[in-house]
């Protein structure tokens, strides 16, 4: 008998695990819509505050589950990348950097999430941009055969004041929802 609740636990543990990634998942979707094509192949979206919105709120695991799982769908054919773009073929054209750059951004960003001071937030939430934004410099750059410094100009300097924007507001929103949550477990 005991077995069998703690079978039923861990089921709906799983489903509540597999729900939570596939709403992150939309919700980066949509957001990578929300689209102004740029001259350099990069387009502006609202993934950095979207990514680092999950990353802000979700448990370490679960964000970086719903980051594979956004890939993954992308990867096997949907439409979920910028501008509706798929496929592996986009994972590892000239802007791929970015999107495998999601994976250690919204790792950074759930390490924050649980930094004490907000000092300590802000600086891991710079690492986690920097790292975002050096693997799509670094692939940018192999692919299109610029210099670091040519693709960091035409791919990452024209998002640094917007990301940095969109990271602060992501934890400014992500405040909101963790207290809400947590009054919510406390009821």
């Amino acid at each position: 008998m005991l077995e069998n609740i703690i079978e039923r636990i861990k089921t709906k543990e799983v489903i509540k695990t597999v729900i939570i990634c596939l709403i992150s998942s939309l919700f980066l979707a949509i957001a990578a819509q929300i689209s102004i094509p740029l001259p350099g192949g990069v387009p502006m979206t609202l993934q950095t505050f979207s990514i680092a919105l999950i990353g802000f709120t979700l448990t370490k695991n679960n964000g970086l589950k719903a980051i594979l799982t956004y890939l993954f769908l992308g990867i096997i054919g949907l439409p979920v990348f910028a501008s509706g773009n798929f496929g592996v073929a986009t994972l590892f054209g000239l802007t791929g950097g970015f999107l495998i750059g999601f994976i250690p951004f919204v790792v950074f960003c759930g390490k924050a999430k649980n930094a004490k001071k907000v000092v300590s937030k802000i600086i891991i939430s710079a690492v986690a941009l920097a790292s975002l934004h050096i693997l799509g410099i670094l692939q940018y750059s192999i692919l299109s055969g610029r210099s670091i410094i040519s693709a960091f100009a035409l791919v990452s300097m024209p998002f640094l004041i917007k990301d940095s924007l969109s990271i602060l507001l992501a934890l400014l929103v992500s405040e909101k929802i963790n207290l809400l949550k947590s009054e919510k477990r406390a009821e």
